[in-house]
């Protein structure tokens, strides 16, 4: 039975970005129980829903995910890895730690996005093409992240922490305003539209920060 999630996990920023990604999520609590796997994840995994309150580590059947589950909860810390699974799918693996407003783990989250059609353009793509669209469209742009001052790097990784605006205010000892504005000017380097894309693009890129 799918347990609440509002309740276990409301209190973390992470559960209001997922919500709508198209990626596979696996929420797992202190314990390293499964309390949440969307359809994607039991995809890509090859298991189902009747995971729901059993072992992660017993029940992933893959030995690539099980091994990176493994050192990521060794070190307590976010991490994010390139997997191939046995459907043949290439995965960017990543794990994020959720805290609660008090600063206490209250699970980890590990979410699976399918990344093979992106190699495999890559591979395919032949190299007089390759360099022609180089010439056409010029040198590639910077990762937008390398835009981000060291003030609102901190922001960013804070906030894909799960801390509140008044949280992150209170740890940098700013005012709450000054945080926003600072997340005003993040979202438009990185090009995210609200919060939950920019917590997104945080995880991906593992800019996560313990409180």
């Amino acid at each position: 039975m799918q347990l609440d999630l509002g309740s276990r996990c409301g209190e973390c920023l992470l559960f209001g970005a997922i919500q709508g990604l198209e990626d596979g999520l696996v929420l797992v609590d202190p314990e390293g129980r499964i309390f949440h796997i969307n359809r994607r994840a039991q995809e890509l995994l090859r298991i189902d829903a009747t995971a729901v309150g059993k072992p992660f580590r017993s029940t992933v059947a893959a030995a690539s995910v099980a091994r990176f589950w493994n050192s990521a909860s060794r070190r307590r810390e976010s991490a994010s890895t390139e997997i191939v699974l046995s459907a043949g799918s290439l995965t960017r693996a990543t794990i994020a730690c959720c805290y609660s407003h008090a600063g206490g783990l209250i699970g980890r989250a590990l979410l699976l996005r399918d990344i093979t059609r992106e190699k495999r353009i890559q591979v395919d793509l032949p190299v007089e093409v390759a360099r022609r669209l180089v010439d056409i469209a010029g040198a590639p742009g910077p990762d937008p992240s390398l835009l981000l001052t060291r003030r609102e790097r901190e922001v960013l990784e804070l906030l894909a922490g799960g801390m509140t605006n008044t949280a992150i205010a209170r740890r940098l000892k700013v005012a709450p305003n000054t945080v926003a504005s600072h997340l005003k000017r993040l979202y438009a380097k990185l090009g995210a539209r609200n919060r939950s894309q920019a917590v997104a693009y945080a995880l991906s890129h593992g800019m996560t920060s313990r409180r």
